[in-house]
């Protein structure tokens, strides 16, 4: 057996130079960072929503190739249920149902479009279609209950999207400091800013281990992680993404857990004009971490995110009634003998995939 030879490998000292320069850099800026501790309130009702497709609860229907899309609440409600066919180009009348969902075309009217195809320019892909489709539902939430008292919408993942045009996010930006009463927050366990800072907020010690708080990133920080102009180019000029929807923070939301999360709050980019002002971003911050001291699974992340998702996720008996539904219509008019071979082929698959040919 060959063994690794490290001085046959070109470019090593080269690479790990620039490596060990850039994590100096990054400690440098790390090390100026503010440590805001915060303490759990509860002054806010809270929601979060769930987009899922079918891959993640194993329902497919070969030899079609069909998306099945589930939206649902941490309430225990399902919002939206949809599929899209995967593979082909799709074009304007394609979509026709879609748009007719009322969530979705109340959506569109933001923008005082008519279509999906209107919004986004990577329509075709199923998955850019559900996260279109989960913000319908957000934006829904923050019109619809915008004169209620205190509310939290808590989005799973940072709150940019490439999904979106960015010539409309000024639009969300609008809809956003109009409805104050219902703020918004991103929140995600990964991010590129996290996987790249990481290392240099453990050096540095910015975040007490017994406290809960967050740290502000700024702009040249973001930058370094976040290098996509939207136009396949790297961006000489530093200025905010295009595809953006606000400002960025890193949190540790229980003082019984070392887990770091990102969290994006809107921010009126374009204007450089915070939409929230410092004690409402501390209430967004102390809800979380009421939301999040005694998580479980995941301690230190947010519960309400954890229960939209397991709504959203159909598993086990009720993903194969969906499943089973979805094919018999597929099959539905065509000849007795191919329905019978699909049948048994889709039979014959998952015994092997349930290693009954002798995998574990």
């Amino acid at each position: 057996m060959d063994t690794v030879q490290i001085h046959d490998v070109h470019n090593l000292k080269n690479a790990i130079e620039k490596q060990r320069e850039k994590l100096e850099r990054i400690r440098r800026i790390v090390k100026q960072l503010k440590f805001i501790p915060v303490d759990p309130v509860g002054h806010y009702s809270c929601v979060s929503y769930k987009a899922i497709d079918g891959g993640k609860m194993n329902i497919d229907f070969d030899p079609f190739e069909i998306e099945y899309v589930e939206i649902a609440d941490s309430n225990e409600n399902t919002l939206l249920k949809f599929v899209m066919p995967k593979g082909i180009e799709m074009d304007d009348k394609d979509f026709d149902s879609i748009n007719q969902i009322p969530t979705i075309k109340d959506f569109l009217k933001i923008f005082n479009k008519n279509s999906i195809t209107d919004i986004s320019e990577i329509y075709n892909d199923p998955k850019k279609v559900m996260e279109l489709a989960e913000f319908a539902c957000i934006f829904e939430k923050i019109v619809r209950d915008s004169n209620r008292d205190k509310f939290l919408i808590m989005k799973d993942g940072l709150l940019r999207t490439k999904s979106l045009k960015a010539e409309f996010f000024p639009n969300l930006i609008k809809i956003i400091e109009n409805n104050k009463n219902t703020k918004l927050v991103g929140i995600s366990k990964r991010s590129k800013l996290l996987s790249m800072i990481s290392s240099a907020l453990h050096l540095e010690k910015i975040f007490p281990l017994d406290k809960t708080g967050f740290v502000e990133i700024p702009l040249d920080l973001e930058l370094m992680a976040y290098t996509w102009s939207g136009h396949g180019l790297i961006k000489a000029k530093r200025e905010p993404l295009d595809y953006a929807l606000g400002r960025l923070y890193v949190a540790k939301l229980s003082p019984y857990s070392n887990l770091l999360v990102t969290t994006e709050i809107p921010y009126n980019l374009n204007d450089d004009k915070p939409i929230y002002n410092s004690r409402e971003i501390d209430e967004i911050f102390g809800h979380l971490i009421k939301d999040s001291m005694y998580s479980y699974p995941n301690l230190g992340y947010s519960q309400t995110v954890m229960r939209a998702h397991e709504k959203a996720v159909k598993i086990g008996f009720t993903a194969s009634i969906i499943r089973d539904k979805i094919m018999d219509l597929c099959l539905e008019g065509l000849p007795e003998d191919i329905k019978k071979e699909i049948r048994d082929y889709n039979l014959l698959k998952e015994k092997v995939n349930k290693g009954s040919l002798g995998g574990i």
